[in-house]
């Protein structure tokens, strides 16, 4: 077989080059033309779901609809596999690449511990993503449903595109995501959620308002992992938190395509169409609201609205009145807490088979100073309307289950905070330090 001269090569390789040029033209063809221009997009309220089972959900057949859910186009692009095992790599993001040297020594030291950590798993995988990465990646993942990409271009602050970014990431791809201020304590192997003795057992599982006990199986793995912020036991916590009980989101860990997640994205991509003046590289079908639910939709009906009725609820957001409480209550820990809120509820609201399991409840747990305390208050809400009360999340010292949902101690990933019960960095359940350098966010 004759050899090949460097012309011939150079002649394949450029045909190989247009041919994938080609069919990836096409392919964004396609789908532009047969994707998005069948339907108009409906933004669904996730604060009016009690019809919905969130769980089970099950995505509309897209192909002759006039109008699609952007639940049932994430559900479909994204289908959850609970049966999956938990994605073994580590996400994170800056400004720059970790070996740029923009990047400061303290975050290229935590980011190659990260790094570190996550080969320390076989096959396990450590990604920074640059701000100048995080578009091409989200086109690439998110480019059959348009109208995320036209919320994430929307969005006026960095520091919101950042918060999207980590639940867009972890929604497609699954893993851990943790900020640039973090490092891991302990091997990842060792967290709960990959440590099955670890994980709270069965044993006798919390009644709730509909539960049929013998439909019980055994505990899930663990699909979404988060830890607890804020526990605070002083009447002016309003003043230093978004919400009574609030949930970290500097560390995360989820499989792909949870629902929890899915939830959240859908808030936050309405949310954004709704409150800003939309901008969008791509084409993208028309979207709707729902008309009865307006107030949903609008960042400022969150605050400002609830607290002063002249305020007008429908002025639009720019990168010059964003505040801090539109943050926290847009992308940030307020909504972040509320939709994991929102979806346990909805999970006890719309299953009878929801295993709910908090050992820190045990009589004597704690010396009776700790969860156990607000026993009756716990039960009775579930017992009497399916609903969490607060205080299922004050003081726990082992991990929670609700479904494949575990919630970990403030410990966690807030170890040596000197307050609301948190432990040192060397106690078991010390997994991610949090350096706490809030600074970055609003320099980014």
């Amino acid at each position: 077989m004759a050899k090949l001269t460097k012309r011939g090569r150079a002649v394949i390789a450029c045909a190989v080059f247009l041919y994938v040029l080609v069919s990836s033209q096409i392919n964004s063809w396609k789908v532009n033309s047969g994707f998005y221009k069948g339907f108009k997009t409906m933004l669904p309220t996730t604060s009016n779901v009690k019809e919905i089972n969130l769980k089970r959900f099950e995505a509309e057949n897209l192909r002759h609809a006039s109008v699609a859910s952007l639940r049932s186009q994430l559900a479909l692009q994204f289908p959850y596999d609970a049966s999956q095992p938990m994605p073994r790599r580590v996400w994170q993001t800056w400004r720059t690449a970790l070996d740029s040297p923009e990047t400061s020594p303290p975050f290229k030291y935590y980011g190659g511990l990260w790094s570190d950590a996550a080969k320390g798993w076989p096959l396990g995988e450590y990604a920074l993503v640059p701000d100048d990465h995080m578009m091409p990646l989200l086109q690439n993942l998110y480019g059959a449903v348009p109208q995320i990409i036209q919320a994430f271009e929307s969005l006026p602050l960095p520091i919101l595109k950042a918060d999207f970014f980590r639940y867009l990431i972890l929604y497609a791809r699954g893993g851990i995501y943790s900020d640039m201020d973090t490092f891991p304590l302990k091997p990842l192997n060792s967290w709960p959620s990959l440590a099955p003795d670890k994980r709270p057992q069965l044993g006798s599982p919390i009644q709730y308002r509909g539960l049929q006990p013998a439909s019980l199986g055994s505990v899930p793995e663990p699909g979404f992992v988060v830890g607890i912020e804020a526990d605070p036991d002083r009447i002016d916590w309003s003043d230093w938190f978004a919400r009574r009980i609030q949930f970290c989101q500097w560390t995360i860990q989820s499989k792909p395509g949870h629902p929890l997640l899915r939830e959240l994205i859908i808030n936050i991509t309405a949310t954004t169409l709704a409150s800003t003046n939309v901008k969008s590289s791509v084409h993208a079908p028309a979207f709707l609201i729902d008309s009865d639910h307006k107030s949903d939709y609008l960042v400022n009906c969150r605050d400002r609205k609830r607290f002063d009725d002249s305020f007008p609820a429908h002025q639009k957001k720019t990168s010059k009145n964003v505040d801090g409480t539109d943050t926290m209550n847009w992308t940030g820990p307020g909504i972040f807490s509320d939709a994991i809120f929102d979806y346990i509820n909805n999970l006890v609201q719309t299953n009878q088979d929801i295993a709910v399991i908090n050992n820190n409840m045990r009589p004597g747990h704690q010396s009776g100073s700790g969860t156990h305390q607000f026993y009756r208050k716990i039960t009775e809400g579930l017992e009497s309307s399916a609903t969490f009360v607060k205080e299922f999340f004050t003081l726990i010292e082992e991990p929670v289950m609700i479904d494949d949902v575990m919630v970990l101690p403030i410990t966690s990933f807030s170890p040596g905070v000197n307050q609301m019960h948190a432990k040192p960095d060397e106690d078991e359940m010390a997994f991610v330090k949090h350096m706490f350098e809030g600074s970055w966010k609003s320099e980014a």
